[in-house]
Formats: structure tokens, C-alpha cells, sequence
């Protein structure tokens, strides 16, 4: 019983000594001659972060509050909720956990107001400028673009994007207010009406006066990667974090839905006016806002809820015109402020907390951000920003 075992032994050893034999041919590099170190175990004690929860009833109750007596026209929040922005036509405010900034100075056409995730920075756009500050008020830069602005934002690097009317009609200004890139459509007097970015900047969904959308990216060489005819003006773009859901509204109220490699995933058309779209951090669930262009009293303010196939989760017939809206990162909140009153849902759409603006904060409400994880909000009203949380 024991032959055959002897047998394949030695096929063995004879197949060991002739393999080696061909791989003698060849050069064999030897690994360092050097003694692995064991990693140092750490003894100190890691704690983990505990997840914040949100209660929407507290969260909702006696704001802080600034008084600008005229139009809030757009509000900006860092992720952890220590720097907010607000600013009106001529006035802005900087809240910081220490004092308030800039509210001393006097501006000409203020429009748009960008707070960096990280806090540390702040651009404003007024007039044709925009001028970027540093978290304590020192102004950095302030860039002429030449002509109207749309829309700014400010990378967590410093660099302020913006997007407008003349060439280049979308650039990026640095730091020390140097050009860092910029990016023209193929018609030099085509107009950037809106644009998105990935959480790290590097890729961007840009709207076009022509009827397009371009998928960008800042650090290829010449940056344009594709473009789409959506066959009506583009409204809103919404962009996933991770760049890779797109979200297109255009002015016969239809949203287009594409991957990053230009595939069109589906369309779908909302059944009333809707000019703006909020988007979760990935890009799961969209949520549109309404707007009653002719003052109708007949106009349906409908609020929808899709998810990422274009399907309708829930829909809400708000009773008053519509001023904001918004989703958390996570998709847990929703957001929506009906006239006076300003409304936290669940996902499923159940009506968790009601704030109810008082005549002394605002007439209705104009704009909205808020952190991440919704522990904190900024809104703009009529004469005031009011921050929750």
C-alpha cells in the first residue's frame, strides 16, 4: 500500500530539481536583507465620535437673529456650523463663534456669498468683483470678472469659482487673486448660468445659456470632457459628491438624469413650474421646488420627492407659495418652507417640527443652507438672517 505514495514522492523531488534548474536561468532579486519592525502599539485610547442626533423640534425654536431691513439674497454655512454667511444688496454679516464680521462695510450690488466646508474661507460676489476674506475678516483678493455674475463657490483650498456673462466665463481665482484656470464654452458669448462640483472640486457640471451642460474637469488639460443638448434653458445642475449622478432642470420642467460618462439614465417631466432641484450627498433622492411665475390662484404648489430612477417617493400640495428647499447629506430631513411657516419632514415624508416666522424676521423665507448633518441652518428672509441650531 505504500509503493505508490513512494512513487509520487519521487515524481516530486525530480519535477523540484528540474524546475529549479530553469528558473537558475533567470535573475533573482533578494528581498532587503532587513529585519521587519513590529508596528508600535498606540496606547492611547480612541474615542469614538458619537453621532449627533438631531431633534427637529428643538432645532426649530428661538433662532439667532440679524436684522439687514432689506432682502437676504442668498445665505451660506460651513460644514461644522461655526461660520455663517449672510448678505443683502449692500450689507453682509460673517457670524463667527467669536464676533460678527464685515457688517461695517457698505456694498454696491451684493449678490451671491460662499462660506468653504472647512469655515476658513469666505467670497463674495458684489457688483462684477469677487473678494475673498479669511475666517477672521482680512480680505485676501478682490478679482474684476468683467461683467454679471451667476453663481460663485469656495473650494476648502481657497480658490473661489465663479461663473458668468463674460470671458472667461468660468475661472477660478486663487488665494493670492491669480487666475488658478478657466474654462470658455465654444460660443464666446455664451453665458454660465449655473454650475455644481464634486466634494474635492476637480469635477464640475456647468449650465449653459446654448441649451447645454458640460461635464468638466479642472485638472485635465483642456478640462471640457463632454457636453449635452437638453433642448430648453437649464435652470438648476445638481452633482453627487462623488461626481458621478448628475441632475439636469431645464425650463419646460423636465429633469435629466446622465452618468459621468454621458449616458442619459432617464427624463421625467414635473406637472408644474419648477425652478430649482436639491439633491443628497449621493445623489439618491432629489427633491423640486415650485414656483408660481403668474401669481395663479389656481397654481398647484407641488413639492415631489424621486429617487435616483426618477421615481416619485411622495409628493406634497403646499398651501402657500414655496421659498425654500432642502435635504440632509444623509436623506434623513427634508426642508420646505410654505409662506410664513418652515417644515421638517422625514423621508417618508411625515411632518416632524413647524417654525412660524414672525412679521419682525421677514415677510417669507428666500434661501437656505444648512451643515451636513442638519444640526445647524441658516436662512434668509425678507429683512433678516436667521440661523437654527
Amino acid at each position: 500500500m505504500k509503493k505508490p505514495v513512494f512513487l509520487i514522492c519521487v515524481l516530486l523531488v525530480s519535477a523540484v530539481i528540474i524546475f529549479s534548474g530553469c528558473v537558475s536561468e533567470y535573475e533573482v532579486t533578494e528581498p532587503p536583507k532587513t529585519t521587519p519592525q513590529p508596528e508600535e502599539t498606540s496606547t492611547t485610547t480612541v474615542t469614538p465620535t458619537p453621532t449627533q442626533t438631531v431633534d427637529p423640534i428643538k432645532l426649530l425654536s428661538n433662532p439667532w437673529s440679524w436684522s439687514s431691513r432689506v432682502r437676504i439674497k442668498d445665505v451660506s454655512i460651513s460644514d461644522d456650523g461655526d461660520y455663517v454667511g449672510g448678505v443683502s444688496t449692500q450689507k453682509a454679516i460673517i457670524k463667527t463663534p467669536e464676533r460678527n464680521l464685515l457688517t461695517n462695510l457698505v456694498w454696491s450690488r451684493g449678490q451671491f456669498i460662499s462660506v468653504s466646508s472647512s469655515g476658513e474661507y469666505i467670497g463674495i460676489a458684489d457688483n462684477d468683483f469677487v473678494i475673498l476674506y479669511d475666517n477672521t475678516g482680512g480680505k485676501l483678493h478682490s478679482y474684476n470678472t468683467g461683467g454679471t455674475i451667476n453663481q460663485i463657490g469656495v473650494l476648502d483650498d481657497g480658490n473661489l469659482i465663479q461663473g458668468g456673462e463674460k470671458s472667461p466665463q468660468l475661472s477660478a481665482v486663487g488665494v493670492k487673486g491669480n487666475e488658478v484656470w478657466n474654462w470658455e464654452p465654444g460660443i464666446s458669448t455664451v453665458k454660465v448660468l449655473v454650475f455644481d462640483y464634486s466634494a474635492d472640486g476637480k469635477n464640475m457640471l456647468v449650465g449653459t445659456q446654448d441649451d447645454r451642460v458640460y461635464y468638466l474637469n479642472t485638472e485635465s488639460k483642456y478640462m471640457y470632457i463632454w457636453f449635452k443638448d437638453v433642448s430648453g434653458e437649464v435652470e438648476d445642475v445638481k452633482m453627487s459628491d462623488d461626481g458621478e449622478k448628475l441632475y439636469v432642470l431645464t425650463d419646460d420642467n423636465k429633469i435629466h438624469s446622465f452618468d459621468k460618462y454621458a449616458n442619459k439614465n432617464w427624463e421625467k417631466e414635473i406637472d408644474i413650474n419648477t425652478v430649482e432641484i436639491e439633491i443628497s450627498k449621493d445623489g439618491s433622492y432629489i427633491l423640486t421646488k415650485p414656483y408660481n411665475a403668474a401669481d395663479s390662484f389656481s397654481f398647484k404648489n407641488k413639492v415631489y420627492l424621486l429617487d435616483l430612477n426618477g421615481n416619485v417617493k411622495w409628493m406634497k400640495q403646499m398651501g402657500y407659495d414655496v421659498g425654500v428647499i432642502g435635504i440632509s447629506d444623509d436623506s434623513e430631513y427634508v426642508v420646505i418652507s410654505e409662506g410664513r411657516d418652515l417644515r421638517m419632514y422625514n423621508l417618508d415624508g411625515d411632518e416632524r417640527a413647524t417654525y412660524h416666522l414672525e412679521s419682525q424676521y421677514g415677510m417669507f423665507f428666500v434661501c437656505l443652507d444648512m451643515t451636513p448633518d442638519v444640526s445647524k441652518m441658516a436662512l434668509g428672509t425678507t429683512n433678516s438672517l436667521l440661523v437654527f441650531g
